[in-house]
């Protein structure tokens, strides 16, 4: 639930972002529009991607929000904080930036074998993750 909470944050934010610094007017196209006037092709999916997935500004923004509200005396996303979650170190004190980016890029090692790291949650006595493990953290309901 906190992913989507925080994921539905990112989206609103980039695509402020995406459309207030948009050079190119299709970026300025709707949905609607692309799918009643053109349907949804090859070129226009290419064009979708590219515009998603190759734009510094997407993969900044999720850094910055997972480490630095994760580092930060709240301890939390927004999705995170709104569940009553924090991230901590193992002895329940806050997270480092160092030790919040660690675990940011960690993630991809969670993701890479078909998500099997995500899968730990499942068989640990504190319920990490690995990119927990690798980050010495663990996420604790807040007191």
């Amino acid at each position: 639930m906190a992913t989507l909470v925080d994921t539905t944050i990112l989206v609103f934010f980039y695509s402020v972002i995406l459309y207030s610094t948009a050079n190119d007017p299709q970026q300025q196209v709707s949905w609607k529009e692309i799918i009643h006037q053109h349907g949804l092709g090859v070129g226009q999916l290419v064009f979708i991607f590219k515009t998603l997935f190759f734009n510094l500004y997407f993969p900044v923004l999720h850094w910055l929000y997972y480490t630095l509200l994760e580092a930060s005396p709240k301890q939390a996303t927004i999705g995170k904080f709104t569940l009553g979650l924090k991230v901590t170190d193992l002895r329940g004190k806050r997270i480092s930036f160092a030790q919040a980016n660690l675990r940011y890029f960690s993630k991809l090692a969670s993701a890479a074998p078909f998500l099997l790291g995500f899968l730990l949650i499942l068989s640990t006595r504190r319920n990490q993750m690995l990119h927990d493990y690798i980050a010495r953290t663990v996420v604790v309901t807040e007191q």
